[in-house]
């Protein structure tokens, strides 16, 4: 199986859908690095209970990373730390798949070789993977127009016509 990483937004993302079980059934597992983990429980997102939760049955597995690696990576690509810090953890498990919904991580990580998915792709994946259905996907995608998710409504409507929906 390939090795996955995750940025928080994606895991927010899918925790606020309540559906985090997409990313068990379509990567088994998960890696964040320790400042993602802190990042999402501890900076007063509502969900963090439940990404405790996902932490102690294993679907996101935590990493410590290098300060001095990702404060490099960050001036290298002018990122946010925790995208820093997963960038760095990617490089370390020699991950595949990067799970980002930021633009300008998205395109760093893919000049970098990574295959990028985010909170559409996800729903997307579990529609030909048969694990969603295509109405399932179609409310998802429609709940993802919601200003607490910050994805531009374009993309989502570029993601339903995907779908055949018109």
């Amino acid at each position: 199986m390939l090795t996955v990483v995750s940025d928080s937004d994606v895991i927010i993302h899918l925790t606020r859908l309540n559906e985090m079980r997409l990313l068990s059934i379509l990567y088994k597992t998960v890696h964040i690095p320790r400042y993602v983990e802190y990042e999402m429980v501890n900076n007063q997102y509502d969900e963090a209970e439940k990404i405790k939760d996902v932490i102690r049955k294993g679907i996101l597995k935590v990493h410590e990373t290098d300060d001095k690696r990702v404060k490099d990576i960050v001036k290298k690509y002018n990122i946010h730390i925790g995208e820093g810090h997963v960038k760095g953890l990617a490089e370390e498990l020699n991950a595949r798949i990067f799970l980002s919904n930021e633009r300008k991580v998205r395109l760093v990580a893919k000049k970098e070789g990574f295959h990028v998915v985010g909170s559409i792709g996800i729903v997307l994946r579990s529609v030909v993977e048969n694990i969603l259905s295509m109405k399932e996907a179609l409310v998802l995608l429609e709940r993802l127009k919601d200003k607490e998710f910050r994805i531009h409504p374009n993309v989502i409507d570029s993601a339903i016509d995907s779908l055949g929906r018109n």
